[in-house]
């Protein structure tokens, strides 16, 4: 029997449409199912209310509550809430814990609460002509500002990659490439964050990770829903998970043998045909019946070792893709689903768990974030301009419950280096969170590894190789993470203590050593003041005031200029220049507690 010419070029035409396109650029990495949502436009204007409430006074009751308990709210206590005209969910949730029941939260101080919008939301420390300069008009602009920056985006793409454990030694550069990009859509608006996880459930970040098919379903649970599945769960679930693979392909542009996610024709009979006997297997019960059964057609292969036929998921089409996301679809119908997305955020701007202590803020958020069709940007925003996202984390209290004083964290280790160097002019190379272990590509030797790397945050010397003096400080201190088996740490130890007085050692130079390059004395100097004029109080105070706006992103109170002018009446006794007077004063403010906790 032959074959016309006809079709055997229209069978050869059809499979060469069906081989991967393996153009490559350094600046268009992402490939995967992220390019294939939220391509138009914002799914919200933007415009949020409630960033500028006006605070209720505390209403006046007999006697505070009893610090065992959590406050009653009583019907004098509704009413007073529901006349009080709050229109932030977070502020709405709090009056009947807070004001309604006769505690008052502490004051917002301005200076305070910026410095903690710009570690949360741009990632760095401002200084204060900056911080006075956006912090104006209001809380809801500031917020609204900050959010529109691509510094906020970026802080919330690294906190996606220690979420999800971005490892180019486990997922694919370009799947990690693809999520880095939905994680953008997501907090530019034009991803709803039930769409999100989705895409999520099924993403090569997610499935490469996990091997078994019942610790995928595992992970979307505890991702998702902040718990591990029960067992049934788990069971029911992990049949839709049965297709995923983990395997390798080789990227000739790359030349590497990258890690990426397969697809698996199971539940098939001899004939590639859907086995009417095993299709159960592929198929969950639990939420209703979802199945997912392919069948393979050109694309697929033969795995070398078992002989069965896979598919690479770079060859899926959208119609696929979508199917393979039904374990997403399936939790974001949960109420829980939302609750645990709204405690994420109020966990990023508080540090600690304010809706297990009042549920009513979380019941008031999943609201709100559904009245917005699931634009997470409107819970960012909502938190933190919240009065307890905004209030002081100093000064006396008339109560020890947790909400009616301002949060209280510790900057991640990038926080504290970028913000160190940004401030002083100090010149550091970078760390990425998308590439891990940015060796591998090195090792590679290819001319698109090599581009890849300097289109990337990391730094090659004039060697040609990895500039790691950012990545080793990072990772002493707990960032930077490789994310092969673990990821981030915070710590106060005395290594970590001794790692940090190290870099500040270095950055400002107190001992004026020759061999240390620091950073320039005319950044730790006033505009203009020569670094050998002589100190005496006024110029102490000068040196300071200038400091304390540049590195701490305030101004100094009196308590902290008289200290100031002591020390140069001490300093002028010596004859000692400004250089002198400003490099320990650096390091001093550079050292203290206010640059690690804000």
């Amino acid at each position: 029997m032959t074959v016309s010419r006809t079709l055997l070029f229209s069978a050869l035409t059809m499979l060469a449409a069906c081989q991967p396109t393996y153009s490559f650029e350094p600046e268009k990495v992402a490939e995967g199912p992220g390019g294939m949502v939220g391509n138009g436009d914002p799914i919200t204007e933007g415009s949020f209310a409630g960033g500028d409430d006006t605070l209720p006074a505390a209403r006046p009751v007999g006697s505070l509550p009893n610090e065992t308990r959590p406050p009653d709210c009583d019907a004098d206590c509704v009413a007073y809430c529901n006349g009080a005209g709050l229109q932030n969910p977070v502020n709405r949730g709090l009056c009947r814990s807070l004001w309604g029941v006769g505690l008052s939260n502490r004051p917002i101080v301005h200076a305070e609460a910026c410095r903690r919008l710009f570690v949360d939301m741009l990632g760095r420390v401002p200084n204060a002509d900056e911080a006075e300069a956006t912090c104006s008009g209001g809380w809801g602009a500031t917020v609204k500002t900050l959010m529109e920056s691509d510094d906020f985006i970026f802080v919330q793409q690294r906190r996606a990659a220690d979420r999800f454990l971005y490892s180019n030694e486990v997922t694919s550069l370009q799947a990690i490439y693809d999520m880095d990009r939905l994680v953008e859509k997501l907090h530019r608006g034009r991803v709803p964050y039930d769409l999100f996880a989705a895409v999520v459930s099924a993403h090569p970040v997610l499935t490469r990770r996990y091997a078994d098919p019942g610790d995928k379903a595992e992970a979307l649970f505890n991702h998702f829903l902040g718990r591990p599945p029960f067992e049934h769960e788990r069971a029911d679930m992990s049949r839709l998970y049965k297709l995923w693979h983990s395997g390798y392909y080789d990227h000739p542009q790359l030349g590497m043998r990258l890690p990426d996610a397969f697809i698996r024709f199971r539940c098939l009979d001899d004939n590639g045909q859907v086995d009417e006997v095993s299709r159960g297997e592929c198929a969950s019960v639990l939420w209703g019946y979802n199945e997912l059964v392919f069948t393979p057609d050109l694309r697929a292969s033969r795995d070398p070792g078992t002989g069965e036929p896979m598919m690479w998921s770079g060859l899926l089409k959208p119609e696929e893709w979508a199917k393979l996301q039904t374990p997403g679809r399936i939790l974001a119908r949960d109420l829980a689903f939302w609750e645990r997305a709204v405690d994420e955020v109020l966990m990023q701007y508080l540090g600690y768990e304010l809706s297990a202590r009042v549920p009513e803020v979380r019941e008031e958020l999943v609201r709100w974030v559904l009245q917005h069709n699931g634009d997470i940007r409107s819970v960012h925003y909502a938190v933190a301009t919240s009065a307890a996202y905004l209030q002081s984390a100093e000064g006396a209290s008339a109560s020890g419950y947790r909400w009616t004083y301002g949060p209280l964290k510790q900057v991640d280790a990038e926080v504290w280096i970028d913000s160190m160097a940004r401030n002083t002019g100090y010149e550091l190379p970078g760390c990425d969170h998308r590439i891990s272990q940015p060796e591998n590509l090195l090792e590679s030797g290819s001319v698109a590894s090599f581009s890849l790397l300097q289109q990337s945050r990391w730094k090659l010397n004039e060697k040609g190789d990895l500039d790691e003096r950012y990545s080793q400080l990072a990772r002493t201190l707990g960032g930077c993470p490789e994310n092969v088996s673990g990821g981030r740490f915070r710590v106060v130890s005395i290594l970590t203590t001794a790692t940090q007085l190290s870099f500040v050692q270095e950055l400002c130079n107190p001992t004026q050593d020759p061999k240390v390059k620091g950073a320039a004395v005319e950044k730790l100097l006033p505009g203009g003041m020569d670094p050998s004029r002589a100190v005496d109080a006024d110029v102490a105070e000068q040196i300071a005031t200038h400091q304390y706006r540049l590195l701490l992103g305030r101004s100094p109170d009196d308590t902290e200029k008289a200290e100031a002018r002591a020390a140069g009446t001490e300093c002028a006794l010596t004859l000692c220049p400004a250089e002198e007077f400003a490099r320990p004063y650096c390091f001093a403010l550079l050292s203290s507690a206010e640059r690690v906790f804000y």
